[in-house]
């Protein structure tokens, strides 16, 4: 039976990190199962999901991690998870959509059209926000992959989403990831 263990790495960015860690992963007989990496602004953040099948695998990440940590001065988390965690969340039969948000930057952005999904029961599966320079000015963009219930109104999302964007002075847009796609060619 696979033992589990969830990985988040966050230090200063460099070359080496990925090699780094993947390093003790392997040398502690540990498959990554899935992984997301990402730099901004010159920091670094990991998270990962390895499996193993010894039983003692996570002291010896844990000390080997500890030694990683102090050499690269790196923050490295590791937790033991269940089989059953490994299951996404299940909101039921859904649609994939892309909401998009353009405007300038300005704090509550996030919070503004998070809450819109929080209190309608929509999942958010990816995030990607960022300050670009667009047109020679610079423009803050937001970028949600989200998993929308089959029986809520698009539509009435939609408007809510566009009132949103309104009252924060932001365009906001909503689109069924195949249609964003096929525009966007993604």
């Amino acid at each position: 039976m696979n033992d589990w263990i969830f990985v988040s790495v966050i230090g200063r960015d460099r070359p080496g990190i990925v090699a780094s860690v993947s390093t003790v992963l392997y040398q502690n007989r540990c498959n990554i199962e899935d992984l997301s990496q990402t730099a901004m602004r010159g920091q670094f953040a990991m998270i990962l999901i390895a499996s193993t099948l010894r039983e003692d695998a996570l002291s010896g990440l844990q000390r080997d991690f500890q030694e990683l940590a102090r050499y690269l001065d790196l923050d490295i988390n590791l937790k033991k998870i269940r089989p059953e965690e490994l299951a996404p969340y299940d909101a039921g039969e859904t649609e994939p959509f892309i909401i998009t948000v353009q405007g300038e930057d300005r704090p509550g952005l996030v919070y503004g059209i998070s809450e819109i999904l929080a209190e309608r029961g929509i999942n958010i599966t990816n995030l990607d926000a960022r300050v670009a320079r667009l047109g020679g000015k610079q423009e803050y963009i937001q970028l949600f992959e989200v998993d929308v219930p089959k029986g809520l109104d698009h539509s009435l999302i939609q408007d809510r989403l566009w009132k949103r964007g309104q009252e924060m002075g932001v365009a906001v847009d909503l689109q069924h990831r195949d249609i964003f796609r096929a525009i966007n060619r993604i």
